[in-house]
């Protein structure tokens, strides 16, 4: 065969090659779990004054949450908060809310509603099955005020619940 009738089987292949390259990035950016996005990044970005202010009257509550995640066990793992005002009594009768992830698998986040457990106490378990650093932000509402937090928790430290 003459050089004159490979170039056009060397160019087809070499697209080939290229589009096939294309698609398996365009698979693995879509299935890795470590890879996240934040979600409503746009909105957020538009919202921001709002979320500023948001964060300013959380801050003026001078409320205090220790959150602490047990390791997972069958499949799942508990997150304790305990949400206490600056003098150290405890806030009751709030509505707490939780979203979680992993540092290694920010893609899969876990949103939960904790239930009060005990004077200041919020508790739920979520599905699990990562020990290590988890991002976790958290949500207090009690009537007008809003307490809001982010905070990094390692579920595999030794004295986790």
């Amino acid at each position: 065969m003459t050089a004159a009738r490979w170039w056009p089987a060397a160019l087809v292949a070499a697209l080939v090659v290229t589009v096939a390259a294309n698609f398996a990035l365009l698979w693995k950016a879509n299935s890795d779990p470590s890879f996240a996005v934040e979600p409503d990044y746009y909105q957020r970005a538009v919202l921001w004054d709002s979320t500023v202010a948001r964060r300013a009257r959380s801050d003026a509550l001078h409320w205090r949450a220790s959150v602490l995640m047990s390791p997972p066990e069958g499949g799942q793992a508990t997150i304790v908060v305990n949400l206490t005002t600056a003098g150290g009594s405890p806030v009751d009768s709030a509505d707490v809310r939780v979203e979680a992830s992993h540092n290694a698998e920010g893609a899969n986040l876990h949103e939960a509603r904790l239930l009060a457990t005990g004077p200041g106490l919020y508790a739920a378990r979520i599905s699990s099955t990562a020990q290590g650093l988890w991002r976790v932000d958290l949500t207090a509402s009690r009537g007008p005020d809003q307490f809001v937090q982010r905070t990094t928790v390692d579920n595999g430290a030794p004295g986790a619940p």
